[in-house]
């Protein structure tokens, strides 16, 4: 009987969105990287950290030409869909394994969890097949070489008004080395889904690109992958990152947090993923293999480069991560320190449930030994470290339940982290979270699920909601109440925190979409000026609302946006923050031209009132800066394709500020004047 209803709500959804789907999965292919930039762009809205667009991109333009097949793909094929929770993942898994083979893309309208706009953003990247053998091919060198996919993209950023730091006379030693012009140059290749080589060339403004302190470019990443080839599922020689468990022990990709998808907050991404982002950090440089053995995977890692830091006594008091050397004295930070890295991760997996265990050890060439001061008395010091740690995760019902336990060194202050999501009903799902992160616990590589960086010195509960309580509405709300039993930077005393969200979104046609959003959050810091013997803290409490609509005519697309916020610490004043924004895209039918402006207004009283307003931008450069003062921003986005093959990227932006400011900026970055202006190129070949 379930198969004849099966087959009748099929023939109606054919009937219904087969004409729909088939324009809008076209249009996404012959507008892949818009398409990939608007799901980025509603990502990096909804998420208080901002993602790592190179990774984000590169993950989701690789599915665009090798579709995930919906009855052959794993659980860690849909975690490259960032855009997907690990609930949806799990329905849509449990889906497929009570009703068998998917007959058509608009069947996941059955699956608890998913909506029209999750299946939208799915589309061009999913596709279905009738062989549910998955059969890893030996891969045709030759034939790679022949019909593989190549790409060039080289970059120049440009400020034409002068800072402090290009203004060298003989009594500032400190001053830039280089000149003002940001480049880099990236090449790509790759074959199918099962080979891909990066390179990446950058040199920061500033930079000495061929001097006496340096000759070249400054930065210079490389990686060479090869996928499913046997038994081996991942080989990766060169620079990649590394990602095991719910990231206690490591993780290097962005990290999950609270954002409107509410219930995300389970990390589903495992293994290891070739590098090619400019940042010169957050990495490992060596090789990396992964296997699978029936139901079991085995990965293995090791990494050796060179770190930059600050040394003082032959010592390392900290590590130097902002990626300049734009003057002697940072040139002086560079390359002090050489790290090694070795590690794995063993995990099995079962029709329900998934375990595994994940370890590495740090050793440093060079002592790490910070400057005491009381909020640092549980960091690290030392030269070598070992972490480890053990994660599961199992679907009972309709629980997803996952979590992870780890420890470093000695292992007496173990983390402890715990979630569940659900789906009780079809619209309504939920998540609940428990963290226990103990000051002891300092894992060099650990970014886990935290308010603030890294996964020490902090305990706490979250619950997340999502509900769709009627057509074209859907409701997102989370509640999230923590401690720190440590002092922190900037908070000499144990405190606790509180944070809401609540966001509605209104889409009653799919060219119209309104949002309101609502948060508070309520924290301790210390109080301003404050001369006190025994530590006193100062409550301060911060609500923010943002209203958007966003309205698509043809090819034109419209989007207003209204920002304001309340801060108050302590007995002071309230102060506030207030911005509009106007953004307008336009994609020409008959000429291969994409263009955006933007307008934004903004008044915002200081700088604990910043606001963060997310800006489209060239390839790879998008961001989501922060206002403060008075004044207002403006840009013009430019996007020609000459040919299917060659694309050029084009934005000019300026930031004027009616304040009464002499200069914009501090220390070497100070601008003298009110407006800062700036200039970014991008040109991609293909071939």
């Amino acid at each position: 009987m379930l198969m004849y209803e099966k087959l009748f709500v099929f023939c109606l959804l054919v009937l219904v969105h087969v004409p729909f789907s088939n324009a809008q999965a076209t249009d996404c292919f012959d507008n892949i990287d818009q398409y990939i930039a608007d799901i980025f762009e509603q990502y990096a809205e909804e998420s208080e950290k901002e993602p790592d667009f190179d990774t984000f991109y590169e993950e989701l333009s690789a599915l665009s030409q090798q579709p995930l097949d919906l009855n052959q793909a794993e659980r860690e094929d849909f975690g490259k869909m960032v855009f997907l929770s690990d609930l949806q993942i799990e329905n849509i898994l449990y889906y497929r394994y009570k009703v068998g083979m998917l007959l058509t893309i608009y069947e996941l309208m059955l699956v608890e969890g998913l909506d029209m706009t999750d299946i939208r953003r799915m589309l061009p990247f999913v596709c279905l097949s009738e062989n549910i053998d998955k059969k890893w091919g030996r891969i045709n060198f030759k034939e790679a070489l022949k019909y593989g996919k190549n790409e060039i993209l080289t970059r120049f950023d440009f400020i034409p008004e002068q800072k402090a730091g290009y203004i060298k006379n003989e009594q500032d030693s400190s001053a830039y080395l280089g000149n003002p012009l940001y480049h880099h140059l990236k090449y790509r290749f790759h074959y199918r889904d099962n080979l891909y080589v990066n390179v990446t060339a950058e040199q920061d403004a500033g930079e000495q690109f061929w001097g006496k302190h340096h000759k070249g470019y400054d930065f210079l990443s490389g990686s060479f992958q090869l996928k499913d080839y046997g038994c081996l599922r991942n080989l990766i020689a060169g620079d990649y990152q590394v990602n095991f468990g719910q990231g206690l022990v490591i993780r290097q990709t962005f990290n999950l947090g609270k954002s409107a998808m509410a219930t995300k907050i389970c990390n589903t991404n495992q293994g290891f993923t070739r590098y090619g982002s400019t940042n010169e950090y957050n990495f490992m440089r060596g090789l990396a293999c992964s296997w699978r053995f029936g139901k079991t995977q085995l990965h293995l890692f090791y990494s050796n480069k060179l770190q930059d830091g600050n040394l003082q006594d032959d010592h390392l008091t900290r590590f130097y991560t902002t990626g300049f050397h734009r003057t002697a004295l940072e040139y002086t930070k560079r390359n002090v320190v050489r790290q090694q890295v070795l590690g794995g991760n063993f995990t099995f997996q079962g029709a329900w449930f998934q375990v595994g265990m994940s370890g590495l050890a740090v050793s440093l060439d060079k002592k790490l030994d910070p400057r005491p001061y009381p909020y640092n008395l549980y960091y690290f010091r030392g030269n070598r470290q070992f972490a480890a740690g053990i994660h599961y995760r199992f679907r009972w019902h309709q629980f997803n339940v996952f979590g992870e336990t780890a420890g470093v060194s000695d292992f007496k202050y173990p983390a402890v982290l715990t979630g569940v999501t659900c789906t009780p009903v079809s619209r309504v799902s939920f998540a609940l979270l428990h963290r226990y992160y103990p000051p002891e616990h300092n894992a060099f590589y650990s970014s886990t699920f935290a308010a603030s960086s890294g996964a020490g010195n902090e305990q706490g509960f979250y619950l997340g909601v999502e509900v769709l309580p009627v057509k074209h509405w859907k409701l997102a709300f989370y509640a999230d109440a923590y401690n720190f039993p440590w002092l922190r930077y900037g908070v000499d005393f144990p405190s606790r925190e509180n944070d809401y969200f609540l966001q509605l979104n209104y889409t009653p046609q799919q060219y119209l979409s309104i949002l309101m959003r609502l948060k508070h959050k309520q924290t301790q810091t210390n109080p301003s000026g404050s001369k006190a013997v025994i530590p006193v803290l100062a409550n301060q409490q911060k609500s923010a609302l943002r209203v958007q609509l966003v309205y698509e005519a043809g090819n034109v697309k419209f989007k207003n946006q209204a920002d304001a916020n309340l801060n108050k610490k302590g007995l002071s004043t309230s102060t506030y923050g207030i911005a509009m924004l106007q953004e307008i895209s336009v994609k020409f039918k008959k000429t291969p031209l994409y263009f955006d402006v933007s307008l934004l207004f903004f008044d915002v009283k200081n700088h604990e009132n910043r606001l963060y307003m997310y800006e489209r931008d060239v390839l790879y450069a998008f961001s989501t800066p922060s206002f403060s003062g008075v004044g207002c921003k403006y840009y013009v986005n430019l996007r020609y394709d000459l040919t299917p093959k060659f694309s050029c990227w084009l934005k000019i932006a300026q930031t004027h500020y009616a304040d009464d400011r002499e200069k914009i900026g501090n220390s070497h970055e100070a601008i003298l004047g009110d407006k800062k202006t700036e200039i970014k190129c991008l040109i991609r070949l293909k071939f």
